[in-house]
């Protein structure tokens, strides 16, 4: 019989990369796409593809409980560019906690939480962003309940280069231009997200009964390598053969997701750890680089 997984985010980048995978698995996996506007686009493309569309909210814990029922498995995320968490960066924390809590008294039997570490901890205290810190929190919280779960440590998208308008292409100039806003040009942080979160999130669903013990409270780093802007513009140019331009900006405008930036250029996202992750490599996922991306998605996206 086929599992019924409920996805968070599902109408989202990182929820709807892992609801359109599995959605191709009708064998092995039911889909229950969590969202707070079951009447949106998004959430009817996801019912056409076969998902159950079920309303719930984060914020409000007494959605939750119907929205997991008799799920075996959840895959669980934030959004900090949702206003909510803009306007109270600390209710991702409390969304986050809320949704563990929901999963764990439906005897969820296997969690997937997408978070990162403490910034606090890899920069020795002195960029603490609350971003970083509200979704460490919960992983935390995971363990003290004891709900069974793989803990997903995620890079900075490439996707961001289209869904966030970072890259664009002046066809007047013919010049693709690459702006961002705090990081350094040769600041190494990256995740091909629809290619590569999704395929982790499904090898551990997968292989979740046979390495159970090896996976539960496991911290797998969902990214392939540290790679910079430079890097991307490199590439940008070798594949298009156009020249790429760069712009930092100085600030994002909100002061916790430039703390985020900023402990990107000074200690990297993870600190030092070697990418990519042994444990990932170990469940049989080849993860995907900035040339597929730039191939894949970025020069359709600029019309090149």
């Amino acid at each position: 019989m086929a599992r019924l997984i409920a996805v968070t985010g599902a109408t989202g980048n990182q929820g709807g990369s892992v609801a359109k995978l599995l959605l191709k698995y009708p064998t092995e996996y039911r889909v229950r796409a969590i969202t707070r506007d079951a009447h949106s686009s998004s959430s009817k493309a996801l019912e056409e593809m076969g998902a159950e569309i079920v309303e719930a909210d984060l914020t409000k814990p007494e959605t939750l409980p119907a929205a997991v029922a008799g799920c075996w498995g959840v895959f669980g995320v934030t959004n900090f560019y949702d206003v909510k968490i803009q306007d109270d960066p600390g209710s991702e924390e409390v969304q986050g906690k809320n949704l563990v809590k929901a999963s764990f008294d439906a005897g969820v039997q296997c969690f997937i939480w997408s978070s990162l570490p403490s910034s606090a901890q890899i920069s020795g205290g002195r960029l603490v962003s609350k971003i970083y810190e509200g979704k460490y929190h919960v992983d935390a919280y995971i363990k003290e309940i004891g709900l069974p779960a793989s803990i997903f440590y995620t890079g900075n998208f490439y996707e961001n280069m289209v869904l966030r308008g970072h890259v664009s292409y002046d066809k007047a100039s013919d010049v693709i231009e690459f702006r961002h806003t705090v990081i350094k040009r040769d600041t190494k942080s990256m995740l091909y997200v629809e290619r590569d979160l999704s395929a982790l999130a499904k090898a551990v669903f997968d292989q979740w009964d046979s390495k159970k013990n090896e996976l539960n409270h496991k911290i797998l780093y969902c990214a392939n390598a540290r790679v910079s802007a430079g890097d991307i513009i490199a590439c940008i140019e070798r594949v298009t053969g156009k020249k790429c331009t760069w712009d930092s900006l100085p600030t994002t405008g909100v002061p916790d997701r430039d703390i985020m930036y900023q402990l990107y250029n000074e200690v990297g996202m993870y600190g030092n750890k070697e990418l990519p992750d042994n444990n990932v490599v170990a469940l049989g996922v080849k993860m995907h680089g900035i040339e597929d991306f730039v191939r894949e998605r970025l020069v359709p996206h600029l019309g090149l």
